[in-house]
């Protein structure tokens, strides 16, 4: 089991952006991934945060949401953290506060109860 652990330490993990989401993968195939979608021109909701249960613990999740956090600030889009990990991490960091659109959070949009979340299996 320890080797297989150093395996996945020093395997490649390469990021693509894919439509309205971005891919953790590796030769071995896709490991993470976060995805989001448009409520209206100046706002997005990310809906899905997924990080597979071998590599968790490396912060994976976190990289994925700061991805899209800076292609929102980038864009100057809002973002609206529906599924449970992203709004968990919105809400230990004000480093999210500028892009957090809490005036639509308390909407349809909001899931806290994800089951597509990065602590979540599915």
């Amino acid at each position: 089991m320890e080797a297989n652990n150093t395996f996945h330490e020093a395997e490649e993990i390469v990021l693509q952006k894919q439509g309205n989401s971005f891919i953790l993968s590796t030769l071995s195939g896709k490991v993470g991934e976060i995805t989001y979608r448009l409520v209206d021109t100046d706002t997005w909701v990310i809906d899905h945060t997924y990080v597979d249960p071998r590599y968790r613990g490396r912060q994976l999740g976190k990289q994925l949401l700061d991805v899209v956090v800076q292609e929102a600030r980038d864009k100057g889009r809002k973002i609206i953290p529906s599924c449970s990990f992203a709004l968990e991490e919105f809400k230990k960091s004000s480093t999210y506060a500028d892009v957090w659109d809490n005036d639509k959070s308390g909407s349809e949009f909001s899931d806290p109860y994800s089951s597509g979340s990065a602590i979540m299996r599915r």
